[in-house]
This record gives C-alpha cells, sequence and structure tokens, in this order.
C-alpha cells in the first residue's frame, strides 16, 4: 500500500527522515546524484536483470527526477513491460516496491550537494545578484500560473463543498509545509471554521484518529510522501473523513490516498528550489478555497471577518 511504503521510507522535500534501503557495496558508482547511493543502488541491480525488468531501471536511471512522478503503470508504459514487472525489478534491486523505491530517490534528490544551487540552467556560482532575483521571482511566477493548469477544477469544487458541509477541519504539515498549513487554518478560523493544526507528529495522529466522517483533513506536502503527513492523512481517511491534498505530484502517497488531490507545484527547477516555489503555489491554493468559501455564504463571512478586524484593530498602537 503507498501509504505503508511512505511510512516506511521518509522523504525529505518536508522535512521528514528515512534511512536508505541498503548499503551499497564498495566500488559501486554514485551516478549523476551527488548523494548517490539510491541511484547507484540502481545502477548496480540492472544489469543482472532480464530485459524487460532491466528496461525499467533504465528509465529511473535516465531521469530520476521524473521517476519520481510516476505511477508503476506510467514506468512501465515507458519501459514497454508490465506494471508488476516494475514491481519485481524494484524488489531485486533492494527495495520493497516501487513506492519505496521513489521514495528513496525523493531523499536522495533532496541531498543533491551544490547542483541544486544550479537553476534550470540559468543561474551559477557566477550569476550576479540581478539575475538571481530577476530568474527566482520570474519562477515563481510561473509556479502560480502553472497552477491554472494543473489543479483539476472538479477537484477543487469537491473541497470547497466538503469545507462547506463538514463540522471540523483538521490541517497537517510538517517540515517547510508546516508554515503555509498554519496559514491556512488561521485563515479558515477567520470565516467561523472549526479548525486545528497540531505541530507535533503524535498529536498529528491522534486528532486525524478523533476526526471521523464530519471532518475534513487538508493535507499539504510538496513531495506528497513525508512519512507523518501521509500516515494522519491515511488515518483521516480510514475513519470517514474527507482528505485534501495540496501537494506538488500525481501520483504520490498523498495525492493517491485524497478525496481531491490539489496539484501545484513547480517541478523540474531543481528538489530543494522547487520545494521552496511550490509553497507559492501552495498559498495560492488554500487562498482560492478561502475566498471560495467566503463567496458561498458572504452574509455568514462578513459577519466574522469583521468581529477579526475588531480584533486586529484592538492589537494596533
Amino acid at each position: 500500500m503507498a501509504a505503508k511504503a511512505a511510512r516506511r521510507q521518509g522523504a525529505d522535500g518536508d522535512g521528514a527522515h528515512g534511512s536508505g534501503p541498503q548499503k551499497l557495496q564498495a566500488g559501486q558508482s554514485s551516478g549523476p546524484l551527488t548523494s548517490g547511493a539510491v541511484l547507484a543502488q540502481i545502477q548496480a541491480a540492472a544489469p543482472s536483470l532480464v530485459p524487460s525488468a532491466r528496461r525499467a531501471m533504465e528509465v529511473i536511471i535516465a531521469d530520476p527526477e521524473a521517476a519520481t512522478r510516476y505511477s508503476a503503470a506510467d514506468l512501465a508504459a515507458r519501459a514497454d513491460t508490465a506494471a508488476s514487472t516494475v514491481v519485481r525489478a524494484c524488489q531485486q534491486a533492494g527495495f520493497k516496491g516501487f513506492q519505496e523505491l521513489k521514495l528513496a530517490l525523493v531523499r536522495d534528490l533532496a541531498l543533491r550537494g551544490a547542483d541544486q544551487l544550479v537553476f534550470a540552467d540559468e543561474l551559477d556560482t557566477d550569476s550576479p545578484p540581478n539575475a538571481v532575483l530577476h530568474t527566482i521571482l520570474a519562477a515563481s511566477s510561473r509556479a502560480l500560473s502553472d497552477a491554472i493548469s494543473t489543479v483539476d477544477p472538479a477537484a477543487f469544487a469537491g473541497a470547497l463543498g466538503a469545507l462547506r458541509t463538514r463540522q471540523k477541519v483538521f490541517f497537517v504539515g510538517n517540515g517547510q509545509s508546516t508554515t503555509p498549513v498554519r496559514d491556512a487554518a488561521h485563515r479558515m478560523r477567520m470565516l467561523g471554521l472549526a479548525t486545528a493544526a497540531p505541530m507535533d507528529a503524535i498529536t498529528q495522529h491522534i486528532a486525524a484518529r478523533q476526526l471521523g466522517e464530519s471532518g475534513v483533513c487538508l493535507a499539504m506536502s510538496h513531495s506528497g510522501a513525508t512519512r507523518e503527513t501521509v500516515l494522519a492523512a491515511e488515518t483521516a481517511k480510514a475513519g470517514g473523513a474527507y482528505v485534501i491534498a495540496v501537494t506538488s505530484f500525481h501520483g504520490s502517497p498523498l495525492a493517491d490516498i485524497a478525496d481531491a488531490p490539489l496539484i501545484a507545484g513547480s517541478p523540474g527547477q531543481g528538489f530543494r528550489l522547487e520545494a521552496t516555489a511550490s509553497r507559492l503555489a501552495h498559498l495560492a491554493i488554500t487562498d482560492a478555497l478561502f475566498v471560495g468559501l467566503a463567496l458561498r455564504d458572504p452574509d455568514r463571512s462578513r459577519e466574522y471577518l469583521n468581529a477579526i478586524a475588531d480584533v486586529h484593530a484592538e492589537h494596533m498602537l
């Protein structure tokens, strides 16, 4: 199961941690990744596999970042083989399955060294400050504009409907997603929703278990593979809650769990940099949910927002 695999092997895009699948033998190549362990393990295993399984590993080796966004069926189609062959190939390479291999790759990509500072081939160590500013701001703008085409309108409408009709909203995010998810919880509270956004993983797990059928779980994770976030979302879903996922990748464990996967981010810019840029897209999605809810019930929303404005005025100097 995808969520169980996510708990076995954490991904670092949002701050969770996990150990690599196996130690490498001396002399194995590290491949193009600076951290290298996972890709080296795949490269070492590939020659011993049957041709159909080897093709699947070669697809991963050719573009490991793209492979983290594939499902087993996606990879099988690109390798002209069967999904079951993909899974067996991953097992023969030392992983429990394709999902664990993907999560290990995400972690490996997050551990890259100086090459993480190369931004879409536009920046390097000699780039002047104005070029850095222009490139990063332009990329942030692209992350927002791209979200228009990547967010499924039906999923967005479903998320709005659940937020309007269910009684409690539980927000969960870890690592770099902690701040934007707490901002989202604060904004929804301004509309009168009963919200909770606990920060530690144990309290998140308890809150998810207590949510029940009357609740909504909004989980945010760039990679969609952070162990603690996936566990909380899976627990909420098992109890009957409606799960909204705000993440950057289709086919991630979190997106697979969600009733409403809202996909927006900035892939292809280097894992750490895209993880940062994606926060803007994720904040924009929660802002759209906020505005959508306010417009659906303007009188009630106006009453709460006016009350909040009065409170803020009392704290101004």
